[in-house]
């Protein structure tokens, strides 16, 4: 499809909840489309060009303004540069949480291609703009490559995501992730804030308690006076737990 107003969104997920805006392809490449749940997000202002569609809005219980960028790379150096001269333009004028994510169409570093030459200009130009605009580069989990050609089994790093460190603030654990390549030449990417809960912790003791007359001979007289009985792992939780009714006392 050449015109990204002719899919719908709704359908795919048969609500009327979701809304989105997106940028028509130049030919068979550069079509872009974000998809946003109206329950949680509220559009502020949508900015656009041929290589970018960035998305401004109120995320519901965060403060400030989360700003998400769609990218599509140029393939020319020259083209490249100008793209990340205006994201840096628009990204001083525009304060809020940045993400950034899509197919950059380059690469960082040599490792990041496989069977396909690798342009130094294009990686300096690229790292020194995610180095000006503050952007912290997440590892991604899963394959190393995001990109298969279908001819000579080029392979690249070309889709990531990018985030401000006001981002990473607010979610610290994020973690990115190759999905499997399916009907694409380009393997989807998620992003996913997760936190390990392992229950509440089982005792905080702090320094400043060791400074309190009569903490060692309490804790001694616990730790002796304990009877329990079970398998040594059981009995260990048992008595940390009877010394720590003590202290608390």
């Amino acid at each position: 499809m050449s015109d990204f107003s002719s899919i719908n969104v709704n359908g795919c997920w048969e609500s009327d909840e979701f809304d989105y805006d997106g940028v028509n392809s130049n030919g068979r490449y550069g079509r872009l489309v974000s998809i946003w749940n109206t329950n949680f997000f509220q559009i502020i202002e949508v900015i656009k060009s041929r290589h970018f569609l960035i998305v401004i809005g109120k995320w519901k219980n965060i403060d400030r303004n989360t700003i998400f960028a769609n990218i599509y790379g140029p393939q020319s150096v020259t083209d490249k540069q100008t793209l990340w001269d205006e994201l840096l333009n628009i990204q001083q004028s525009r304060k809020g949480k940045w993400i950034l994510f899509g197919d950059f169409n380059v690469v960082r570093c040599d490792s990041e291609r496989s069977n396909s030459s690798f342009c130094s200009t294009s990686a300096h130009v690229f790292n020194t703009f995610i180095l000006n605009v503050g952007l912290i580069d997440y590892n991604m989990d899963g394959k190393k490559f995001t990109y298969t050609s279908r001819v000579g089994a080029k392979l690249s790093n070309l889709d990531r995501f990018l985030g401000c460190s006001n981002f990473l603030a607010k979610f610290p654990t994020v973690s990115p992730t190759t999905q499997p390549q399916e009907l694409s030449d380009h393997c989807p990417i998620t992003l996913t804030s997760y936190m390990d809960n392992f229950g509440p912790p089982p005792f905080k003791f702090y320094n400043s308690w060791l400074l309190k007359d009569g903490l060692d001979h309490i804790v001694l007289n616990a730790w002796k006076s304990f009877d329990g009985y079970g398998l040594p792992d059981a009995y260990l939780v048992a008595k940390l737990k009877h010394l720590k009714g003590e202290i608390r006392k």
